[in-house]
């Protein structure tokens, strides 16, 4: 129309359903005018191709006639082409106005034409409106099949994106479908035979449906020439007679009142000489009167995916199809009027009788919704012990056929054996079953029998899916035009789309064509003409194209499975394909369950954005499989060659809307730690994004995976994610935060703020106050702060450092510069690697500043509290930190929480041993003591075995025969106190009156010290190892065991205590039974035989070794003990000290915390045993049970305090678990800053300000 453009606009358009779209239009200023040039007005319009579909002229002639009386002129009546004013097409809408335009025009000046039609007159003429009594379509059958309609090509797609659709679109659809499955089943019924009874899902208000007589009588002349000249006139007319006979259908006495309507369905022959009915009725039910009126249900198309993948999961496929499904399916009484037909009465020459339906007929829209509804309400009441197959059908139908797989022959036989039993009950019968060879029928088969599953043919003796290429085969003759690209394409039917590589090319000319805005019919250009002629001469060699069946390769017990996702985009595509991967023993297998590829939109789009379109359709994709599988429990892998696809996907950041909206889809579909990358050389989605012929997709075998798919997990390809961060960046939302500040003095809230994360935060807080008080009221930013922000905050308090620590005269043997926002940062030797650039050029920092500790310190918690070496790491990705590794050494000594963790008890020299181990003194003067046991007998009792050790010469004895003992060592056992109790309670000096008996001496170890009872405690362990050796499981009785411990005893005192030399004239080592007694064996010998003389000379003689023996103890052995065998550094602790408490039994985390109170020096002057003071009371402890937390009086002023989340940040938990040794402690330092807690003068607990934490 050569109208100038104004402007435009984004409009969104609110579908019926609910759904929206929103669209560019361009504006124009239009002035409209009526036909007596007396009236005009200015409107402004925007562009759309189509407005809407034609509108029915006014046809009734009663109106027409009317309209003349009333000196009406209507366009539609255009007696004279003069006064046409119609440009092309009569029909055709030039101008649509809205409601707020037409309120401008309407005169108020109405007449009434009939009740349902008046005529209103406007500014700009007279306009109709109302429905007209007449409304019999006048469209000629040539007409129609030569129309090609927008939405009917987008249902040719609608396969090849199944799945992978916005959930929007399928929200409206999925609640019509909702409300026809309650209309259905509040509406059907049985009979007494089993059969169900249905109704029509009739439309809630839906029009008036005409009867279609005329055009039924028309058809039905057509019909009956056409069986006439093919003499099948007779056979067609016996299935009439047939479905008489059998109650399908019923004859109708035209004499019959209609009361409530009715409808003629036309019909026509179809004619099949292979099969075993040669001709067969088929009746249309593509009537748009008709079909406006029923609901059309779910649509099926969308189950034959999900029905192939569970087809191809099982080791043995098997399918089969309901004989005469629909004419099974009674209809109630009331629909029948309008489910009726005409034929030739054979009794009456030309005479046409009346025939009805009374099942549901195959042609109508409604039909298989209404098959599928009666199945699943049948499969839903099926009884229990049919429930496992029931439900197995209920997943396999699509109309009328069963496909399904199972991975056994045992579940092959009940699934058809049951299946069968199941639906004769509602007079359906499944018959034609087909199923994979099993071993024992594999050589029955014929070797190329092919039988069609779904549009796709099945090999059944090799197991293998291929494509139906019949309808290819055909010569299309006539110039190549868009109707013969479309037509050619859609001839290969593949829902599981192995074969998009192959389909992708035409769909690519198909849109070049669009964007030459060439007619349907009209001959295209020679370059795509030549190229669509290339890519279809090689079409035949899909016919070698054979995938397997079944997806899995074994069916072992132990087979790991594990789904795998491919992603990637070209200029003209973006694909996605999904792998199943079963990893057993013997072989790993791979094969391809479905694929999807769509072509780039018209609109230019770039690259990483076409890559994130793809990572979109593989997360829908995905989802969707892996819920028709059952396959939710098993690993998932998601992968793509595009880093910056797999940076947005990872990072949950302020994205640009493109990119937030599919973001935003695929984090809630997926998780994103699943996102790996991978290089392209490597990506099978390759070949479905960029396509390929025929001949070199059948060469690629890309349906069976990538060959490191069928490696180990250790030999997949990793790679590193580095984007390019200028295109990433440029999809993050735009905030500008400028803040100029020139002076180099410390802000006072840096030293007054614990943590660098509050001290960013504060300052954005007021970055943002200062650029809000500068801008009006409604323009001010609000909410929370945004990662812009923040970034711009922290960057002003590093330059803050930076111009505080750097005066720009000291030497730093590094290369430094300036960057855009004024900060230090260092050229490092790898600027020129492809990385993320704070990693290239890190942030200059100094080591001696409070902000950078707090900024270290952060990070150690952030990090887990790392050790030097990765926080080190860390820092480097952003900051280059002088003397980094002293600094950050210093920050982590000042962790409580580390400290808690890593510090090591305290250490003592040796010290040297008592008196009592070293003097001489006879056997058992000084002895340790300690119980072994218990040791059960075999009446179940139980029993203890006292050692008593000697202290100086290392002997052991098990029995209380000796010598009364001066002095006992023990530990604190609970029976050793209570002995040494009873002990303290004698009186002595009575007993000494009578005895010459000495006081017995008690001396204990200290608690939690058993080294301090050395020289006892190694003697137990030999004889628990003698035991358990010897023993083994066998019960003795308390004599028999009284005989092992002396046999054990006399092993343990016959050790050497020095050195066994090999030279044989040397002396026999030392042993502890030397000291018990002289010789080694002792006889009785006659007194009376032995004179005086020899005795005494015997008595000298037994001296003299005794002297002997003393002296090579004391040379031989007490000679070896002057030796330390171990030197380590002296721990210094002092009153005061807050120390952990050690305790073998108790989790580190559980410790409680203890003051020194009082040290305990021995006679070295040296410190091992101190008095603890906890809540529960004090308690002695060894210093080696002790662990300082090394926080010096300087150093305690420095430590950031830990967040208030960390449970170890109070230090002392009041709910810590406590033992009678190792009680829970108080918080006993108030000095130490992490402990205290500031309270009032009155004592109330002082808590920090809200306004503060509003800002952090």
């Amino acid at each position: 129309m050569k109208l100038k453009c104004v402007g435009e606009q984004t409009v969104t358009h609110g579908l019926f359903g609910g759904l929206k779209r929103r669209e560019n239009h361009k504006k124009y200023s239009i002035e409209l005018r009526n036909t007596e040039n007396n009236f005009s007005c200015n409107v402004e319009v925007m562009d759309q191709n189509k407005i809407c579909t034609s509108l029915p002229k006014l046809k009734d002639p009663k109106n027409i006639e009317e309209l003349k009386q009333l000196g009406i002129f209507a366009s539609d009546i255009c007696l004279n082409e003069n006064l046409c004013l119609y440009e092309n097409d009569p029909k055709e809408i030039h101008i649509l106005l809205g409601a707020d335009t037409a309120a401008r025009l309407f005169t108020g000046e109405i007449k009434n034409l009939s009740p349902d039609l008046i005529a209103m007159n406007t500014k700009l003429g007279w306009t109709v409106i109302g429905r007209s009594r007449i409304t019999e379509n006048d469209s000629s059958s040539t007409l129609m099949s030569l129309l090609v309609n927008d939405v009917n090509i987008s249902d040719l797609w609608r396969l090849d994106t199944l799945n992978i659709n916005d959930p929007a679109e399928n929200q409206s659809r999925k609640e019509l479908e909702e409300a026809a499955k309650e209309h259905f089943e509040r509406s059907v019924k049985r009979d007494n035979e089993g059969r169900y009874i249905v109704s029509l899902p009739w439309i809630h208000d839906h029009p008036p449906l005409p009867d279609g007589r005329k055009i039924a009588e028309r058809r039905l002349n057509s019909c009956i020439k056409a069986l006439e000249r093919a003499e099948k006139l007779v056979d067609y007319d016996d299935v009439f007679q047939d479905w008489q006979k059998e109650g399908i259908i019923e004859e109708v006495d035209p004499m019959q009142e209609i009361k409530q309507g009715q409808h003629f369905l036309p019909h026509h022959p179809v004619f099949k000489e292979n099969s075993t009915t040669k001709v067969r009725p088929v009746f249309d039910g593509s009537a748009k009167e008709r079909n406006d009126c029923l609901e059309k249900g779910p649509n099926l198309v969308e189950l034959i995916p999900s029905l192939m993948n569970r087809f191809r999961v099982g080791k043995y496929g098997v399918i089969a199809d309901i004989k005469k499904a629909f004419l099974q399916i009674g209809l109630q009484e009331r629909d029948r009027p309008y489910l009726r037909f005409l034929w030739k009465d054979r009794g009456r020459e030309g005479n046409i009788k009346i025939l009805q339906h009374k099942r549901v007929v195959f042609g109508i829209s409604s039909s298989p919704f209404l098959l599928g509804a009666t199945l699943e309400l049948h499969l839903k009441n099926a009884p229990d012990h049919l429930k496992e197959t029931a439900q197995q059908l209920m997943r396999s139908f699509y109309v009328d056929n069963c496909v399904f797989s199972v991975n056994t022959k045992k579940e092959l036989a009940r699934f058809i054996s049951e299946s069968q039993a199941l639906l004769s009950t509602a007079k359906f019968e499944l018959r034609g079953w087909e199923h994979s060879p099993t071993e024992d029928k594999i050589e029955e088969r014929q070797e190329d029998l092919k039988v069609p599953v779904l549009g796709l043919l099945w090999n059944l003796p090799k197991d293998t899916m291929s494509l139906d290429m019949k309808g290819l085969m055909k010569e299309d003759k006539g110039p190549t035009t868009k109707r013969k690209i479309l037509s050619t394409v859609h001839r290969i039917f593949d829902p599981i789309v192995f074969s998009c590589p192959v389909t992708l090319e035409p769909k690519c000319l198909l849109q070049e064509c669009w964007k030459l805005g060439l007619s349907w019919d009209a001959e295209l250009p020679l370059l795509i003409t030549e190229r669509f002629e290339r890519w279809k001469m090689k079409l035949p060699k899909l016919n070698a194209l054979q995938i397997p069946r079944c997806v899995r390769e074994d069916f072992a017990e132990d087979s790991k499975l594990s789904i795998h996702v491919f992603c990637d985009a070209s200029q003209s595509a973006y694909a996605t394909c999904i792998f199943l991967r079963a990893e057993s023993a013997d072989n790993t297998s791979c094969q391809l369950i479905q694929a999807r590829n769509k072509v780039a939109p018209l609109k230019k789009i770039s690259i990483p954005r076409l890559e994130l379109l793809s990572c979109t359709i593989g997360a829908r994709l995905a989802k969707a499989t892996i819920s028709e599988l059952g396959l939710e429990k098993i690993p998932i892998f998601y992968w793509s060659d595009s880093m910056n696809a797999l940076y947005w996907i990872k990072r949950n950041e302020n994205w640009a809307t493109f990119v937030y909206n599919r973001v935003l889809e695929i984090r809630k579909l997926t998780n994103p730690e699943d996102w790996r990358h991978i290089s392209g050389t490597l990506n099978p989605a390759d070949l479905p994004s960029r396509g390929s012929n025929a001949e070199e997709l059948v060469k690629s075998l890309w349906w069976e995976g990538p060959n490191w798919l069928r490696r180990p997990i250790e030999d997949w390809p990793v790679s590193e994610t580095i984007p390019d961060f200028d295109v990433v960046n440029s999809e993050k939302r735009k905030t500008i935060v400028s803040v100029t500040n020139t002076t180099t003095e410390q802000l006072e809230y840096f030293s007054k703020v614990s943590s660098f994360r509050k001290m960013t935060r504060i300052t954005a807080w007021i970055f943002r106050f200062y650029k809000n008080a500068k801008t009006q009221k409604k323009e001010r930013k609000g909410g929370t702060l945004d990662l812009e922000e923040v970034e711009a905050a922290e960057k002003f308090i590093l330059k803050q450092v930076q111009s505080q620590c750097f005066s720009g005269n000291e030497k730093l043997n590094l290369q430094t510069f300036l960057d855009s926002d004024g900060l230090l940062r260092v050229k490092t030797k790898i600027s020129q690697r492809s990385d993320i650039p704070t990693f290239r050029f890190p942030i200059l920092l100094p080591s001696k500043h409070a902000v950078i500790g707090k900024l270290i310190f952060e990070k150690h918690v952030e990090l887990s509290h790392a050790g030097i070496q990765i926080l080190m790491s860390s820092l480097r990705e952003n900051y280059w930190i002088l003397k980094s590794r002293k600094t950050i050494r210093q920050v982590i000594r000042t962790c409580v929480i580390c400290q808690r963790f890593a510090s090591r008890p305290l250490e003592v020299v040796s010290a040297p041993l008592p008196e009592d181990r070293v003097r001489d003194a006879y056997v058992f003067e000084v002895v340790g003591v300690d119980l072994c046991g218990p040791l059960y007998l075999k009446n179940k009792t139980k029993c203890w075995a006292v050692l008593f050790t000697r202290a100086v010469y290392r002997a052991v004895h098990i029995e209380l025969k000796r010598k009364t003992t001066a002095t006992i060592y023990s530990d604190n056992g609970t029976n050793l106190v209570g002995t040494s109790n009873e002990l303290k309670a004698v009186d002595w000096g009575k007993i000494q009156e009578y005895a010459s008996v000495k006081k017995i001496q008690w001396k204990f170890n200290p608690p939690s010290a058993p080294w301090w009872g050395g020289f006892w405690e190694r003697l137990i362990g030999m004889l628990k190892s003698i035991l358990r050796k010897v023993l083994g499981k066998a019960s003795l009785q308390f004599e028999e065991l009284c005989t092992v411990l002396c046999d054990a005893e006399g092993i343990i005192n016959s050790r050497p205590l020095t050195y066994l030399s090999e030279d044989n004239e040397d002396l026999v080592a030392l042993t502890p039974a030397m000291f018990l007694q002289d010789v080694k064996e002792i006889g009785v010998p006659d007194i009376d035989q032995i004179d005086a003389k020899r005795i005494n000379k015997r008595f000298f003689y037994r001296q003299k070794l005794c002297q002997d023996l003393r002296k090579r103890f004391r040379i031989e052995y007490l000679g070896h003990l002057r030796e330390f065998s171990k030197i380590c550094n002296e721990s210094k602790i002092k009153e005061g000290d807050i120390v952990l408490i050690g305790d073998s039994n108790v989790k580190r985390i559980n410790w409680p915390l203890g003051r020194v109170i009082k040290l305990y020096l021995g006679k070295d002057k040296k410190v091992r045993l101190v008095e603890i003071q906890t809540k529960s009371g004090s308690f002695l402890r060894p210093i080696q049970r002790l662990f300082p937390l090394e926080i010096s009086q300087s150093e305690k002023s420095a430590v950031p305090r830990p967040p208030k989340s960390d449970p170890l940040s109070t230090m002392i938990p009041d709910g810590a678990p406590t033992s009678s040794d190792s009680p829970a402690v108080p918080d006993v330092n108030p000095n130490v800053n992490v402990c205290s807690r500031r309270r009032s003068r009155y004592g109330r607990l002082l808590k920090p300000s809200a306004l503060l934490d509003s800002f952090i």
